[in-house]
């Protein structure tokens, strides 16, 4: 549920962002601020700023008398996704990322709010070596889109996403020891530290260091 030891505002503007996320889609409408106030056990006031977060982000639409509407993703970004290719070659992904994944980190050490940090810190809260590799895998894909949403530009979520269904057997090779989660574990902590001092130039370190340690293992598993 809520998480008490950040804002309450941040904390509930994580939890309606992880529901819009993973739960709804596109033009979905959300529960009235009544409804969430009350299920959340939280004040109108505090939806209503958890909200505006939301919306500033671009991740949902407010429109008096019609309510909270999931918003639809950019034509830009959907031209993106719908125009790219989905088979390509691993190595030609693995440069993609390293160039582009270690900035969006930065930004995001630039960029990241308190409802930002909250969902980082729930993610990584919920990845540990006792997590079978599927379930470690979709916390990995997790932590990077949630990085990518925090730096808050619509492109690079959508390269991210892109990227992440790409990647995807690569990662499921790193994610299938348990030095491998551990070493994601690990990654993405150093990030997350990063990004919570607000270091750009150490989130873009910690990023990079972390895609060349993926690297490493599935060139190790490919032996």
């Amino acid at each position: 549920m809520l998480r008490r030891g950040h804002t309450l505002s941040a904390s509930t503007a994580a939890y309606l962002e992880k529901m819009v996320v993973d739960d709804l889609s596109p033009g979905d409408k959300l529960p009235p601020e009544r409804v969430l106030a009350e299920n959340l056990e939280v004040s109108r006031t505090t939806i209503r700023e958890a909200l505006s977060d939301l919306e500033q982000r671009r991740l949902v639409t407010r429109t008096p008398g019609r309510g909270t509407v999931v918003a639809r993703r950019s034509a830009n970004a959907t031209a993106l996704l719908e125009t790219m290719s989905d088979d390509a070659e691993e190595d030609h992904v693995a440069e993609l990322r390293m160039l582009i994944e270690p900035q969006v980190a930065g930004l995001a050490a630039d960029r990241a709010t308190a409802s930002d940090l909250v969902a980082l810190e729930s993610i990584l809260a919920s990845t540990h070596t006792g997590l079978n590799p599927t379930e470690s895998l979709a916390q990995d894909v997790a932590f990077h889109m949630q990085l990518a949403r925090a730096a808050r530009n619509p492109l690079l979520v959508s390269l991210c996403q892109l990227s992440a269904g790409w990647v995807q057997t690569v990662r499921a090779r790193s994610h299938a020891t348990r030095e491998g989660r551990r070493n994601s574990y690990n990654g993405h902590r150093d990030i997350l530290e990063a990004v919570r001092a607000n270091d750009h130039h150490q989130a873009v370190a910690a990023m990079t260091a972390h895609l060349e340690e993926v690297v490493r293992l599935v060139e190790r598993s490919n032996q």
